[in-house]
């Protein structure tokens, strides 16, 4: 039986290991956001696999704005701005609007978890900075409680290196946090929420557990699963059907 392989349109070397591709979701256009990851060590960034596990390897990052371009010649992927950052493990979009801005969530090594709003006016200065929360160890990953419902308070979860897990919410320009608690015993991969019940947040970590949480009655969850037998990674809600999730 023959297997049909997609068909590869256009190429973008993005330096560092690139870690995550967000398409921007309000208009047409092909734009879309890449996040990088690398880690350095005394500058160089063809470290070893030893090096790579030193405590004093530095990891550095880029957030890449891109456009896929129909040309005669073919596709072709133009860099439209560049932003220095730590390394980065997510990106992920609000996809409703919030105060009429359009924003984006960057999950940083530093702990760091930066919203950026878009310019559709300028491609140079596509994304600034709105905000930052700050916590001492690595933000994993991110998600958006608002893709089904449009509000000007999103909240935003957060999984973090040392298993912890965090809800902050967005209020005027700045990130507040409403809850922090112990979620894994290891890496806490994942974090993203039930898009149909934003109260209930799903995470999963490297020690192979994939947990439901109501935030509504502290951190306790309201199921543990073993199923994985491997480190749980990453999490979706279907927001187009509810009780459907993907891991």
């Amino acid at each position: 039986m023959s297997v049909n392989l997609p068909e590869s349109l256009a190429t973008f070397d993005t330096e560092y290991c690139a870690d995550s591709l967000e398409f921007y979701p309000f208009n047409d256009t092909q734009r879309f956001l890449v996040g990088t990851y690398q880690l350095l060590k005394d500058g160089n960034a063809q470290a070893n696999q030893e090096e790579l596990t030193s405590s004093d390897a530095t990891r550095v990052g880029r957030i890449y704005v891109c456009d896929a371009i129909d040309t005669d010649g073919g596709m072709r992927i133009i860099e439209r701005q560049r932003i220095e950052t730590s390394a980065i493990f997510d990106i992920k979009w609000s996809y409703n609007n919030v105060d009429g801005k359009h924003l984006a969530g960057v999950a940083c090594a530093d702990g760091s978890l930066a919203i950026y709003s878009a310019n559709n006016q300028s491609d140079a200065e596509f994304l600034s900075p709105v905000c930052t929360n700050i916590a001492p160890s690595m933000c994993c990953s991110l998600d958006w409680s608002n893709r089904r419902v449009s509000t000007s308070t999103p909240r935003v979860v957060t999984s973090y290196s040392d298993g912890q897990l965090q809800l902050l919410q967005l209020s005027e320009s700045s990130l507040t946090e409403v809850c922090q608690w112990q979620g894994h015993d290891l890496e806490a991969w994942i974090a993203a929420f039930d898009y149909w019940t934003p109260d209930i947040v799903y995470s999963g970590g490297d020690d192979a557990r994939l947990k439901g949480w109501d935030t509504r009655i502290g951190p306790h969850p309201v199921f543990n699963s073993r199923r994985h037998q491997a480190g749980v990674c990453s999490i979706q809600s279907n927001f187009h059907r509810e009780h459907i999730l993907a891991t």
